[in-house]
């Protein structure tokens, strides 16, 4: 991943060996997070009490945490722990959010870790509630001697402190996967396999982060599952169908197609749809065939027309789908000319408005609000004219 070692001083002075890393195929996920995964012993009495009278923990919660506790004893440690924390601005909100995320925090030791890590993070321009914010959301980075160096690696990525943590609250990996056989080897993947581009790289870093912290292993997985569904690695919509396959199990990705299928689209059909709108698999069968019904009943949208234009699935039913049509059959009922349905419903807002609604206001009195109120889940006054 060149582009992104260029910019990244950790990472220069790590090229040689990283080179030999890239040559390799696949390569394994030594996540230091998932190898952490601390052994649920049995509860301690004095870490129950202790979660629920000092860190704020509700009865049940505590019970469940304090299994990661089983040897915390005294007070001793934890207060020192607390104390410290409190004294560098962590709030009791943030600490009791701390505690139901990683209880161990209250073991760590304040001067070989705690310290280290919040001078580190001052060093690199954190302010005190981005360290905060950074402390509740995954207090089992600061254990890591690493996190200076995770974070110089992706802030000239992701672009910022607040996009950075914004993307920890939903992968707490990002700060502790292996950099070198993991997350760089996937990026390289990406870019030189799949010729994504940094921009599409970096949405899918905002969308998916899990998918590029992931083992090699997984991230090929993905790949192929994405070209199976008829997306090929060229096709401009790669991205979106790597998010979806992702997100979804397989077991879920498998039932949806087969409804696609009880809708009568053929397998080439479905291809197809996939192909231009891979997003569509995100969507439940509730949703999809209410969508379908609308435009074949109400709409008169033949299926041949949801294949070539896939996207009228992504609509708002509500906002979009049912305000356009019931404008459109308004306007056919005064015996204006309306196009057909799809060439309505892909226009965007502005141009919607400038071509099928304001030009027949004189002739229509009411129809530019009536058609407002519509898009806000009021249709009535629309259907009145």
């Amino acid at each position: 991943m060149l582009h992104f070692l260029k910019q990244n001083s950790y990472l220069r002075s790590s090229l040689s060996p990283l080179r030999a890393i890239f040559s390799t195929s696949i390569c394994r996920l030594l996540s230091t997070a998932s190898q952490d995964a601390p052994f649920a012993s049995p509860a301690s009495n004095f870490a129950v009490e202790y979660l629920i009278n000092t860190c704020g923990l509700p009865s049940d919660r505590a019970i469940a945490k304090s299994r990661y506790l089983p040897h915390l004893k005294s007070p001793e440690k934890p207060d020192a722990v607390l104390q410290f924390l409190r004294q560098a601005g962590i709030t009791e909100p943030q600490i009791r959010a701390a505690a139901l995320r990683d209880p161990q925090f209250l073991c760590l030791s304040v001067e070989k870790c705690l310290k280290p890590r919040m001078a580190e993070l001052q060093e690199i321009g954190f302010s005190p509630s981005h360290i905060s914010l950074l402390f509740s959301i995954y207090p089992r980075s600061f254990q890591s001697t690493k996190l200076q160096q995770q974070i110089q690696f992706w802030m000239p990525i992701v672009g910022s402190v607040d996009k950075l943590l914004h993307l920890c609250k939903r992968n707490f990996f990002l700060l502790t996967a292996n950099l070198e056989t993991s997350v760089i080897s996937n990026l390289s993947f990406l870019q030189q396999q799949c010729s994504l581009t940094v921009r599409q790289i970096v949405r899918l870093i905002n969308s998916a982060p899990r998918l590029i912290t992931s083992s090699h292993e997984s991230l090929l997985s993905n790949v192929r599952r994405a070209e199976e569904l008829g997306v090929p690695r060229s096709s401009g919509n790669f991205v979106n169908a790597l998010i979806v396959v992702s997100c979804l199990k397989e077991s879920t990705i498998d039932a949806r197609l087969l409804y696609w299928r009880s809708l009568g689209f053929s397998p080439e059909e479905l291809n197809s749809i996939i192909c231009k709108t891979p997003q569509l698999l995100g969507c439940s069968e509730n949703v999809i065939g209410c969508k379908m019904e609308f435009l074949i009943k109400e709409a008169v949208c033949d299926k041949l027309r949801v294949v070539q234009n896939p996207v009228l699935l992504t609509y708002c039913l509500e906002k979009r789908l049912m305000p356009r049509i019931l404008v459109r059959k308004l306007l056919e009922s005064k015996q204006f000319p309306v196009k057909e349905v799809a060439s309505c419903m892909v226009l965007n807002e502005v141009k919607f408005v400038e071509k099928f609604v304001l030009p027949y206001e004189h002739a229509i009195p009411g129809l530019h609000q009536a058609y407002r109120d519509a898009c806000s889940g009021n249709i009535s006054g629309l259907k009145l004219l």
